[in-house]
């Protein structure tokens, strides 16, 4: 039986991201950009819809195409996903930085097993992120 989670969180990217540095992440629709000044409330109903939304930098601006140029955060509310899921997830974004960016951050994520929790410190080079438990396993 696979595990499912639910995670969610926001993770700046710090700098900012070019995303044309990231496009390889939309290919397979597990990624989706918001628009370039979104209000809150567009981004809470886009983040419902998307659950792994990149948010571009405010002070960027918009390419000729109305595209946003860079991307300062990663906001997640994923409802049930599995932890390998995650895993390439901020695996892939890692890589797609370079080592010119970093995270600041953590994600926060419980289990479908009660009182499994903790959060998701990602790591930048594309490794693997390192969970971090604060509840309880009951196995």
């Amino acid at each position: 039986m696979a595990v499912d989670f639910s995670v969610s969180g926001t993770i700046e990217l710090c700098p900012p991201v070019p995303l044309a540095q990231l496009w390889e992440l939309f290919h397979n629709g597990r990624f989706e950009v918001a628009p370039h000044g979104a209000t809150e409330v567009a981004l809470t109903a886009l983040l419902r819809r998307a659950h792994w939304l990149l948010v571009p930098d405010a002070d960027s601006g918009t390419d000729e195409q109305g595209r946003p140029k860079t991307i300062r955060y990663l906001r997640v509310q994923d409802p049930g996903i599995g932890s390998w899921g995650i895993n390439e997830r901020l695996r892939d974004l890692s890589a797609l930085m370079g080592a010119a960016h970093e995270f600041d951050g953590e994600l926060r994520f419980s289990g479908d097993v009660e009182g499994e929790a903790g959060t998701i410190e990602p790591y930048e080079d594309g490794e693997l992120p390192e969970w971090h438990e604060t509840g309880g396993r009951s196995w």
